[in-house]
């Protein structure tokens, strides 16, 4: 039975049951799926330190909060995908309205992961901070991919590109923004994003990229 069949079965009789797990306990539903993904990871080490942080689009000044706007809230429960899991993102678009719209890093990095197909299509980015705490941005929901998993990347390298309205329209959803994800581990290898049924876990794995943004937004200073 693979990682990913097993983890569904185990999802089910956690539902069933009512148990409350963490993420890392060794029977949780992560637990029991990580490993379906872990082919897609790499470890390596970013070559920068992250010195500054800025918003994943292109909006004249993006270190302005303004400059985007939120469609779904971090920690809302849905109802895609596994009925109450909870939104482990911050869904965004650009403020003003673009054509075509293109996904930067929020900071110095390197692409630790690329998973899943369309229209979930995901970039995972690994950043060090002066502190010496690792934390990771995954991107999902990109209909182009413009990098690989071992590059090195900043804030102006063109990682992808979104959806636009008429493309998402084949998937039968709307898919046409960035679910933005700010990771305070990548141990899962990214199936806790639609995993994750509790607060625990969500505390546990994600940061509020809303709070992050908010308290991290500055301009880069160069070294």
């Amino acid at each position: 039975m693979n990682g990913l069949k097993k983890g569904m079965i185990v999802v089910l009789l956690i539902l069933l049951t009512g148990v409350v797990v963490r993420a890392i306990d060794k029977n949780s539903y992560i637990e029991a799926t990580r490993s379906y993904y872990k082919e897609a990871y790499r470890e390596i080490k970013p070559a920068k330190v992250v010195s500054g942080w800025m918003v994943p689009f292109d909006t004249g000044n993006r270190t302005d909060i303004r400059s985007i706007r939120v469609v779904s809230v971090f920690g809302d429960h849905r109802e895609s995908y596994l009925k109450g899991h909870i939104h482990t993102a911050t869904d965004l678009i650009p403020a003003k309205k673009q054509a075509l719209t293109y996904i930067y890093p929020m900071a110095v990095g390197v692409v630790c992961s690329i998973h899943l197909g369309h229209p979930h299509k995901t970039v995972v980015i690994r950043h060090l901070m002066a502190n010496g705490q690792t934390v990771y941005t995954s991107y999902k929901h990109l209909q182009e991919i413009y990098v690989t998993v071992g590059t090195q990347v900043d804030q102006q390298t063109k990682i992808a590109r979104l959806y636009t309205a008429a493309e998402t329209k084949k998937y039968h959803g709307n898919y046409d923004h960035l679910h933005l994800e700010i990771r305070k581990s990548f141990y899962d290898y990214g199936c806790a994003s639609w995993l994750t049924m509790n607060k625990e876990d969500l505390n546990e794995l994600f940061y509020n990229p809303m709070v992050f943004m908010k308290s991290h937004l500055v301009l880069v200073t160069k070294i």
